[in-house]
């Protein structure tokens, strides 16, 4: 993966989480090599809807950027279009661009579209791990992580992971002093 241009930490972002989109993608392993890294696909966009909400979503931004609260935040003569444009050419994001200057918001959202910094949904409990979050046909082994968060907690999960894991951890403590 490139490495992030400096200009990204002279500055910032305005970001549009879609929480709980529609669409869905899945993962796959390639191999029992525990190094090896899976297949991923994660599916953008399937669902018309969740291109519907990233539009509404680019909608809400313009409108926050045009604000008369908002112009402390920018330069003199910074226009909309100019910082999408911006946005949308930052290598954030290694997915192909197209080679025409059209920047509708269908486009914008398409060409930004990312999964960042909080993976996880892949390790369901019912499908993947059991109540106890030990993984069905493995003995000894529990995934206690947030794959196995069906839904994202809408916000930075360390905290929910980390109750997660006290939670499981005291009652696997519980379950060998019974023993």
């Amino acid at each position: 993966m490139r490495r992030l241009d400096r200009r990204a930490f002279r500055g910032g972002f305005i970001l549009e989480k879609i929480l709980g989109p529609v669409s869905t993608g899945h993962i796959e392993l390639r191999s029992t090599d525990p190094r090896a890294n899976p297949a991923v696909t994660f599916n953008y966009f399937q669902e018309a809807e969740d291109l519907e909400r990233c539009v509404r979503g680019i909608q809400t931004i313009e409108r926050v950027i045009q604000s008369r609260a908002f112009s402390n935040f920018t330069y003199a003569n910074t226009t909309v279009e100019s910082i999408f444009t911006d946005s949308a050419n930052f290598p954030v994001n290694l997915l192909p661009r197209h080679v025409n200057d059209s920047r509708s918001p269908e486009q914008y959202c398409r060409e930004t579209v990312m999964t960042i910094w909080h993976y996880h949904g892949g390790c369901h409990v019912g499908a993947v791990v059991d109540d106890n979050y030990r993984v069905f046909g493995v003995r000894g082994l529990r995934v206690i992580d947030s794959s196995t968060f069906r839904y994202s907690p809408g916000t930075n999960p360390q905290a929910t992971v980390m109750m997660l894991g006290r939670y499981m951890g005291i009652k696997i403590q519980a379950e060998r002093w019974r023993k």
